[in-house]
């Protein structure tokens, strides 16, 4: 069992979406609510964020370092030296009640990322998938909390979380034209456990999942079903994690004030902030958006 550090105490309403960018050592994550693109550089211990009007579903690494966003009203690109910010026209949302939340890009630069009903709405959200060359495909209909993504260390897994459900899909994966078929639950969350949000995979295959509600992430065997690690957070609503750090054996974790009580806010006053914890595994690294527009 492991003990997650406060790493920045940014007081995030809902901190989301941490991606470690091995060009540049840095760290990239969301605060969705407060619609802000958040940036820390360990080697500097320096933390900074850009402001936007926008809720701000996730955010992406490209292969030529600009910033994919999923922006509430649609995706953009943002270069964070210029901080200019071009909207590309693609999933363009009108609807007043939905957002995007969490996003992931397979081997090939496809973007997979899901939409959820701001209120949780059950089924009122989407599954696309973008190519580099922005053409979108709807992969899953009718989900209510889209969430973590990961593929397997061999690329022909796809795993996916309905935070609702309270399960961790696994889809066959064909890297050949980036499809999935054939669902099937692999793990299956008790509820007290708090549910499952966004999660990472390790070299070794086991799935880190954060726990809303439940003060932790767990590392689960995808294939036997059962939860083989713990890491304890001090803040109740865990929201997701990645593998970063020169080694990838530095887990960062992001948490949330949004849905906390006074009473809860009081026990836990660095909820919402950054976390890390270092473990015994290494991680797998991000992959990019390949732009080809």
């Amino acid at each position: 069992m492991y003990k997650a550090n406060l790493v920045y105490n940014a007081q995030a309403t809902l901190g989301e979406g941490p991606i470690w960018d091995v060009k540049q050592n840095s760290l990239y994550w969301v605060d969705i609510e407060a619609c802000r693109l958040h940036q820390h550089q360990p080697k500097l211990n320096s933390n900074i964020f850009w402001q936007f009007e926008e809720m701000l579903g996730a955010a992406l690494l490209t292969d030529d370092n600009s910033i994919l966003l999923a922006l509430e009203k649609g995706l953009a690109l943002f270069d964070p030296k210029s901080r200019a910010l071009h909207k590309l026209g693609v999933l363009e949302n009108d609807d007043a009640l939905l957002r995007f939340n969490d996003g992931k890009c397979d081997k090939d630069g496809n973007l997979w990322l899901g939409t959820m009903h701001k209120e949780l709405a059950a089924n009122y959200g989407s599954l696309f998938k973008i190519s580099p060359s922005l053409e979108v495909s709807k992969e899953l209909s009718e989900t209510t909390i889209s969430n973590g993504m990961a593929w397997s260390i061999e690329n022909k897994e796809y795993y996916y979380i309905d935070t609702h459900n309270y399960e961790v899909w696994r889809f066959d994966y064909n890297p050949d034209d980036a499809s999935i078929q054939n669902k099937a639950v692999c793990l299956t969350i008790p509820r007290d456990f708090g549910g499952p949000d966004g999660m990472c995979i390790d070299t070794e295959g086991c799935l880190w999942i954060a726990h809303w509600g439940d003060n932790c992430i767990r590392r689960w065997n995808p294939k036997s079903g059962k939860e083989i690690d713990k890491i304890n957070v001090d803040a109740p609503h865990v929201t997701s994690c990645c593998f970063g750090g020169a080694d990838l054996k530095t887990l960062y974790i992001t948490t949330a004030r949004s849905g906390l009580t006074e009473n809860q806010l009081k026990e836990h006053p660095h909820s919402g902030g950054l976390f890390s914890c270092q473990v015994s595994v290494k991680g797998t690294a991000p992959n990019y958006f390949k732009k080809s527009f």
